[in-house]
């Protein structure tokens, strides 16, 4: 078939124009499965366990391949590496251990204190102002729980309540209210 032949073998016509929505250079729009093929479900199951079978030997040979490098890895690194680990459990260790003593400290500092809740005292203190010395026991906390006890006396026991009024002690003159209600009605 020649470029002036048509497609069943008569001349083209040069002044013909192509179908509606084509221009003639491109192809006609399908579905695009034109080549693609339908499976059954006999080979899906086989190719999902192909899959699966592939994915576990992949797992297998990261494994082979993880140990190969451990094995030609020198003394030096490993004891390097196990170093790096030890000192990484010490940090996390100390860090407990602080934690720990903070909390012990601030409740003892906070009963001394007389503060109404040392569980609270504990979450009170902002743990970045607190120094620890070189055993890991904190060492300013009467100052900070001190300091807290001043700004908010409420958070400790003694004669004043929230609104800073007498607490437990009788009225003016030494006398209860029970006493006043007597006096106003006469009885006394």
């Amino acid at each position: 078939m020649t470029d002036d032949q048509g497609a069943n073998g008569t001349p083209a016509d040069p002044n013909a124009q192509p179908p509606a929505g084509n221009d003639g250079a491109t192809p006609p729009a399908g579905d695009g499965q034109a080549g693609a093929e339908t499976i059954s479900l006999d080979e899906a199951k086989s190719l999902r366990s192909e899959n699966k079978s592939l994915r576990t030997r992949l797992r297998e040979l990261e494994k082979a391949e993880q140990a190969r490098t451990e094995a030609e890895k020198s003394e030096i690194e490993k004891a390097n590496d196990r170093a790096t680990a030890a000192e990484r459990d010490l940090a996390t260790e100390r860090l407990a251990r602080q934690d720990y003593a903070l909390r012990l400290e601030t409740a003892s500092v906070a009963r001394r204190l007389g503060f109404r809740d040392p569980d609270l005292a504990f979450r009170l203190v902002p743990a970045a102002d607190v120094e620890f010395d070189e055993s890991g026991q904190p060492k300013n906390i009467d100052r900070l729980l001190g300091d807290l006890v001043k700004s908010h006396p409420y958070l400790a026991n003694g004669t004043a309540d929230y609104g800073g009024g007498p607490r437990g002690t009788p009225a003016a003159g030494g006398r209860s209210m029970d006493d006043l209600i007597r006096q106003a009605a006469g009885r006394r």
